[in-house]
């Protein structure tokens, strides 16, 4: 691993005073609409769009989420998230590029002295997770450890980015899957970083598998084309 990546960082809290640009974007449910959120800021364009105030809120109504999905199914992404509960945040979030752009949010919530911490997508399913709760916001190591130890207790691969990336491998190959699932984060600048470093280490490790399995049916196919040319294996038809 990089030892440019300060595994060792941890943030003073999910809850600052003054929230900079991308704590704020990440308060937007919809991917789409935080993507798009992003870009007018970038290029300074945001009050010249009729349409901020509409991208810049943090939950649909029931109305515009279905006016908003008609233009694309990628639009429905992150939407139709259950809504965050009283001093909860989004500290880390999966992007899949599946139909709908379906999207898996890592919270954390202020209760009393310590801190909770689930896991929610758009389907309603009950995650594992690697741990509940912390008294101080966690390591980027902690929270690493939690992603790769959590997920779906019905997927037998666990971890919230790998059991996309293998799943994906069974209708395309090992660079397609790991695009097919990408992690984000507001308060740890390098989690993508970290996962990115993962994801080449997973492809060639993918590959050099392939390879081996590869090279294995290729040497029985050889063994078992010389057993069957072997003159010891065919019978003696000359007449007596």
């Amino acid at each position: 691993m990089s030892s440019t990546i300060d595994l060792s960082y941890r943030p003073e809290t999910y809850w600052p005073e003054e929230l900079d640009q991308e704590q704020l974007l990440s308060k937007i449910q919809g991917q789409e609409r935080r993507k798009i959120a992003r870009k007018l800021l970038a290029e300074g364009r945001v009050e010249e769009e009729e349409v901020s105030e509409f991208l810049f809120q943090d939950v649909l109504s029931d109305s515009d989420k279905q006016q908003w999905g008609l233009f694309h199914p990628t639009c429905m992404g992150g939407e139709y998230l259950p809504a965050p509960g009283p001093n909860e945040v989004e500290i880390a979030r999966v992007s899949l590029k599946s139909t709908t752009a379906d999207q898996i949010s890592i919270r954390a919530q202020r209760k009393g002295s310590q801190i909770s911490y689930s896991v929610v997508d758009e389907y309603g399913t009950v995650f594992e997770l690697q741990r509940e709760r912390s008294k101080a916001p966690l390591t980027l190591q902690q929270l690493i450890q939690f992603v790769d130890g959590s997920g779906d207790p019905e997927n037998p691969v666990t971890g919230l980015l790998l059991s996309h990336w293998e799943f994906a491998t069974e209708s395309s190959g090992v660079r397609e899957a790991v695009a097919f699932a990408q992690i984000e984060s507001a308060f740890y600048q390098q989690l993508a970083d970290h996962y990115s470093e993962v994801a080449r280490e997973w492809c060639l490790e993918k590959l050099r598998k392939e390879r081996d399995e590869l090279r294995e049916e290729r040497r029985q196919r050889k063994a078992l084309s010389t057993s069957s040319a072997s003159p010891a294996n065919h019978q003696d038809t000359r007449v007596q």
